[in-house]
């Protein structure tokens, strides 16, 4: 029953916490420096990126008054990433910023807040701001795969596995798809996602098997082609790795292999490889 009550506890003060910086998101973009300022105690503190330490709300709207007046139009993406809960009135936040200007470089940071609940109402303590640096985004990694787009099908005992390659809208991203074939039946087998990932700039896929499962996949160059750290689940809940590699034989022809094969535990036989042809 404690649990339950703590949990109760918990989620009361996570929506809490969520409408309150709902709400400071809205004033802020309003460039209302009054209301922003609001949402703190009156003792409250502001700790920004710089190591500058505002006390007091009335130092703290002064701040945002000064900053709204130099920076018309500033916008702010808010993201929490987590709200915990110590006792029944005291509650610390971390999450994530993007604050935008027109004509200006995003500025990227992390805050944490603690935030302290009076007569029924949820306010702000002190906030601490980080700077972080800005995420590189290496979309050209993802040029490397360029030789992948078109159709490739290897046959194996009568059945035709067909991939198709092609980049999505904008070059960000490749979507990959799998159909067999057998005579004249044709049926989907699944659909891949191929992009880089913002923060760890790793290159990786999402796969979607038409039967329901799923998986991620990390690639890794290695020596003329890639190597994939797959972790994912089967239609019917197994949990399943591998790792894929995938040679390139030249512009015309690649190799795929599936070794070091795992589900729920217990160690798979190495797939055969198979060699896929370009058809176009």
């Amino acid at each position: 029953m404690k649990k339950q009550q703590d949990h109760a506890l918990t989620s009361d003060a996570e929506q809490a916490i969520k409408k309150m910086e709902a709400a400071f998101q809205k004033a802020f973009e309003e460039g209302n420096a009054a209301k922003v300022a609001s949402f703190w105690a009156p003792e409250g503190e502001l700790i920004d990126s710089n190591g500058l330490r505002l006390a007091g709300r009335a130092e703290i709207q002064r701040a945002y008054t000064d900053y709204f007046t130099k920076n018309k139009g500033a916008k702010l993406q808010l993201s929490i990433d987590s709200v915990r809960q110590i006792g029944e009135n005291l509650a610390i936040e971390e999450g994530r910023t993007i604050v935008t200007t027109p004509g200006a470089v995003p500025d990227y940071g992390h805050y944490t807040a603690i935030h302290m609940e009076r007569d029924g109402k949820w306010q702000t303590v002190s906030v601490k701001e980080e700077f972080v640096k800005p995420p590189t985004v290496p979309q050209d990694k993802l040029m490397d795969l360029e030789w992948l787009i078109g159709t490739w099908a290897v046959e194996n005992e009568g059945v035709t596995l067909m991939t198709v390659y092609h980049w999505m809208p904008g070059k960000k991203f490749i979507q990959r798809t799998f159909t067999s074939k057998s005579g004249s039946k044709t049926q989907a087998v699944g659909m891949q996602i191929i992009g880089v990932d913002p923060l760890s700039e790793d290159i990786m896929s999402w796969t979607f098997n038409a039967d329901g499962g799923h998986a991620v996949g990390i690639w890794t160059p290695v020596p003329q082609g890639w190597a994939i750290e797959s972790r994912g689940v089967t239609a019917s809940g197994v949990l399943t790795s591998s790792n894929d590699i995938l040679t390139k034989i030249d512009e015309n022809g690649c190799r795929w292999q599936s070794v070091n094969r795992w589900a729920n535990g217990v160690e798979l036989p190495d797939a055969l490889e198979v060699v896929s042809k370009r058809q176009k």
